[in-house]
């Protein structure tokens, strides 16, 4: 085979995006059936898809021959009908629609970074910012996270792995004058992935307004912000303050679909503008757009999933502490929980009882990140860790 290929330089910064522990390669080295395994592992939702997505997509599929809208406007109109009660002069802001939030977080990024700038992180954080800024060819400044296992200032709970943005205007500053590199993109999730923890809207606004002076774009992840009182921390609040932030959002977490691959995003409408005429049209699988649109309508499913949630959370959190696990504080539909023993160990035996979680080593060395199920579900895991824990 001839290697005469050279791929740009930068590529060897960026690492593989690894994407947790699959059925298939449970059911190959055990031998398990795939109904027996359980996967708490990439925070979805075990109950089940909105029958009324099932159907729409159903009825999209014999007219799949034809592209839907290009930037599916359909599905747009029905988002801007959703978030009116949500969003102050929504008439000044627009939606756009991605194969997945992966795909809106890397057009943002190819809109706005050439190789050389550089993108601020929050770490711990989503592993998906880095590796796509790196791809691109971008620095990454990590302005890291308050950890409460290192850091003796802060005490409080509800601090956990909060940003560091009290000095986020010196540290940005330091760092573009010591290497020539400026900063383009902030990327600030908020309830955050792999920690949990959300961030109060008065310290977000701190973060969005320093972007704003300084021309940053700040992109706001707020895959989970349905697990929250929307009210206190959804930053749909000042987004109209703010024209140079965006809002990813997608329907995999709350919605059940995670597997239909559809994201959305929100902007300002002259921003919006020139996300799409530099996007690919066409960029999401029919059936999934009239599924996104029919799981917006179907509130009985969607509450079941949230009820759910704010039901099994305490208890499982409850239940972890008492086997002794260190488990931080979570507004979303995960948990993390660090083990005294190796968690290398800890997930081999999980794995070996046909059920997988995530480790989260971005985090610490022995986190692992526990997605909530059913009542059933999460019994069975603690079933297991109880086991464990017993040896």
């Amino acid at each position: 085979m001839n290697n005469n290929y050279e791929f740009n330089p930068w590529l060897s910064d960026a690492k593989t995006y690894a994407a947790g522990v699959t059925f298939e390669q449970l059911i190959e080295k055990y031998g398990f059936k795939r109904e027996e395994i359980l996967r708490l592992a990439g925070n979805e939702s075990t109950l089940g898809v909105s029958p009324l997505a099932i159907e729409a997509a159903e009825k999209a599929l014999s007219s799949s021959n034809y592209y839907d809208e290009p930037n599916s406007e359909e599905l747009m109109s029905a988002l801007y009908e959703k978030f009116k009660p949500l969003t102050p002069q929504i008439e000044k802001l627009g939606f756009v629609v991605g194969n997945g939030m992966d795909k809106i977080i890397e057009h943002t990024l190819c809109l706005f970074i050439k190789a050389g700038d550089t993108v601020v992180n929050f770490n711990p954080t989503f592993d998906f910012y880095s590796f796509c800024a790196l791809k691109m060819g971008a620095r990454i400044l990590d302005l890291g996270r308050h950890d409460p296992n290192q850091d003796e200032n802060i005490s409080n709970d509800s601090l956990t792995f909060q940003p560091k943005i009290e000095n986020i205007q010196t540290d940005i500053e330091k760092h573009e004058a010591e290497t020539g590199s400026k900063v383009k993109v902030i990327f600030l999730c908020t309830p955050n992935n792999p920690s949990g923890n959300v961030l109060n809207l008065s310290e977000l606004e701190k973060v969005a307004k320093y972007a704003n002076e300084k021309n940053i774009i700040l992109f706001v992840d707020h895959a989970y912000i349905e697990f929250t009182n929307r009210e206190d921390f959804e930053a749909t609040k000042i987004i109209n303050k703010y024209p140079n932030m965006i809002i990813g959002y997608t329907f995999s977490k709350a919605y059940g679909l995670a597997g239909y691959r559809i994201g959305y995003g929100l902007m300002h409408q002259e921003l919006k503008d020139i996300y799409l005429k530099y996007n690919t049209p066409f960029l999401c699988a029919k059936p999934s757009l009239k599924a996104a649109k029919a799981a917006l309508q179907d509130t009985e499913h969607f509450l079941k999933i949230i009820n759910n949630n704010a039901r099994e959370r305490p208890k499982l959190e409850a239940a972890l502490l008492e086997l002794g696990f260190k488990v931080y504080p979570s507004a979303t539909n995960f948990i993390l929980f660090e083990t005294q023993k190796n968690s290398d160990e800890v997930m081999e035996y999980l794995f070996s009882k046909a059920i997988i979680l995530r480790r989260s080593s971005i985090s610490s060395p022995n986190a692992i990140r526990m997605t909530i199920g059913r009542a059933d579900e999460n019994l069975r895991v603690i079933k297991a860790l109880k086991e464990f824990t017993e040896f």
